[in-house]
């Protein structure tokens, strides 16, 4: 099992434990626990709590008399949504209007008519494609850099993209596979700083990350929501 698989899969046990037997009108357990609740939701039977315990957010839901809990999704079994993939999707939205899309690469293929935000690294192979595939379609792209550790080379050709005198070119070149020929500058150091920054402040966790123009995340090279958003071939 991946470490990270047995982190998740020990929190859920814990969260077992911390809630078997008591009810929500015990807050001392959430504070015993570190578990804050952010936000809750009466659904009927049911009741949906956002919670966060180091930092990360999670959805929970629990029996009215507080008494079970269920981990997982909850999915509607008349229409077959997954409604706990739905309120991530809203708990997770980004507000596009704080963006500083001043400093992102804008890159306009074809009419530009779809505005989308990419969080992208050179060396991801995913970004590759999904730049690629964004050839043929109608959209205003900004793009951040967000060099990954995985990737020890990233950085530099970041930095050097954001140096050239031509930085949408610089990019289309890094990720066609070719060699950016610019050298590395303090400029291109203190644009790659705000770049990154944006991406830890939506919390990227790995790239290509896309978000459109209504904040919706789109996590990785997903081809049928970007088909959804943007629509066919132009």
């Amino acid at each position: 099992m991946r470490r990270n698989a047995v982190k998740r899969f020990s929190f859920k046990v814990g969260l077992l434990v911390l809630f078997a037997g008591f009810g929500f009108a015990e807050p001392e357990i959430f504070k015993r626990y570190g578990i804050k609740v952010l936000e809750e939701r009466n659904l009927g039977s049911l009741r949906e709590l956002l919670i966060e315990r180091g930092g990360k957010k999670m959805l929970i839901y629990m029996s009215e008399d507080g008494r079970y809990l269920l981990i997982g999704a909850l999915v509607d079994a008349k229409t077959g949504k997954n409604l706990t993939k739905e309120r991530y999707r809203e708990i997770n939205r980004v507000d596009v209007s704080k963006l500083p899309l001043k400093e992102a690469l804008r890159i306009t293929f074809g009419k530009g008519s779809k505005k989308l935000i990419m969080i992208s690294d050179p060396d991801c192979p995913f970004c590759r494609k999904a730049h690629a595939y964004l050839r043929n379609k109608d959209v205003d792209l900004y793009v951040f850099l967000f060099p990954l550790d995985i990737h020890p080379e990233a950085h530099t050709k970041s930095v050097k993209i954001l140096c050239s005198e031509d930085r949408v070119k610089a990019y289309d070149t890094a990720l066609s596979g070719g060699e950016v020929k610019a050298d590395r500058c303090k400029d291109g150091e203190d644009r790659l700083k705000k770049h990154i920054l944006v991406g830890q402040i939506i919390g990227v966790s790995g790239t290509p990350l896309f978000i459109r123009e209504d904040g919706i995340r789109i996590e990785g090279f997903n081809l049928r929501e970007l088909e959804n958003y943007l629509g066919g071939k132009r």
